[in-house]
């Protein structure tokens, strides 16, 4: 077996110290250049690959960042991640992205694994598909580490957070549906007891309630694709007083109402008016395009990464980050007035 090429090799072969070797990995700005230009092309020559842990215990940093995401099929999430790969390249930093697949089990080994690992921060959006609910000792594992939450939050854990602004997203949605002329507009609601799904109802609800109607209804799903498709289905075969509008949480449910209407032969929007949220990249791209309220995730996930690097380098930050939306206008509502 080939042994392997230690600092120590390169110093001798470059003729310096081995802090010198590590002085030109880690600050090479305070390196002559000379003698910098020598160091590195005898860690080529010699293809050193340096231990980047043990390189950085004298800064107390690893320089690796953990990314803990529900879903990574969901091109929410894929933007996101976009945005945070992109910042931590800049300032110097490697991502570790872990797919909890929307489970609370799944999220404790990451981030017991990432703690183990040293990284010098998390940035996660917590699995949601009941409301959460850590123990004190999971907790504390948490306030451990540097954490910066995107999207919905944590009971219990104080961590800075970015987000958008729900709550004016939805009431935006629901306020220009009944500009549109809609009286009976449905929630296709998201997860139960996440942040993100309480605002956005009460969003829906507040528009309601300033233009006087009463009609209101929640159909729970949980932001899934599938699960709107066959609540969607099973509604419209047994209900009496059927909405004219419907307000989705997220476009993967309203993209799953899309397809459960196009087999119960329901046009959109003549009979049924779609809006989402998000803004997915394939959103115009559905038949008909789709309306929706647009939030900025790549942005999320620079700021995240901004907000982490602050309070990595103790400067200060703000406690929670909120995004404006958009409402994006196409061709899945009617006016009915």
């Amino acid at each position: 077996m080939r042994k392997k090429t230690t600092i120590y090799d390169v110093a001798k072969k470059a003729g310096v110290s081995p802090s010198t070797v590590s002085r030109v990995m880690n600050t090479p700005g305070i390196v002559a250049e000379k003698t910098r230009k020598k160091v590195m092309e005898t860690i080529k020559e010699l293809s050193y690959i340096p231990n980047m842990l043990a390189a950085s215990m004298p800064r107390n940093r690893t320089n690796y960042i953990g990314l803990i995401i529900p879903d990574v099929t969901n091109t929410f999430f894929s933007n996101l991640i976009r945005g945070v790969q992109d910042v931590c390249e800049k300032h110097g930093y490697s991502v570790l992205v872990v797919n909890s697949d929307d489970s609370q089990e799944k999220e404790k080994r990451y981030l017991k694994l990432l703690y183990s690992r040293r990284v010098d921060g998390v940035i996660m959006t917590a699995a949601g598909y009941r409301e959460a609910k850590y123990s004190e000792e999971e907790l504390s594992l948490m306030r451990k580490m540097r954490i910066i939450l995107i999207d919905r939050e944590i009971n219990g854990l104080n961590a800075p957070i970015i987000k958008v602004k729900n709550f004016e997203g939805a009431h935006d949605a629901v306020k220009y549906l009944i500009s549109m002329g809609h009286k009976k507009i449905m929630y296709l609601a998201g997860i139960r007891g996440t942040k993100t799904n309480e605002e956005r109802e009460r969003g829906y609800l507040s528009a309601l309630e300033e233009a006087g109607i009463k009609w209101k209804h929640r159909l729970v799903g949980n932001f899934r694709m599938d699960t709107a498709y066959r609540k969607i289905k099973n509604y419209w075969h047994r209900a009496k007083d059927l909405p004219t509008a419907i307000f989705a949480a997220n476009d993967f449910m309203a993209i799953g109402a899309l397809k459960a209407f196009s087999e119960l032969r329901i046009k959109v929007p003549e009979e049924i008016s779609i809006i989402g949220f998000d803004n997915i990249p394939f959103s115009d791209c559905t038949f008909p395009p789709l309306t929706t309220v647009s939030q900025p995730t790549y942005l999320m996930g620079k700021k995240a990464v901004e907000t982490l690097i602050k309070s990595i380098d103790k400067r200060k930050i703000m406690r929670s980050v909120e995004l404006e939306t958009e409402l994006i206008k196409r061709e899945s509502v009617k006016n009915i007035g």
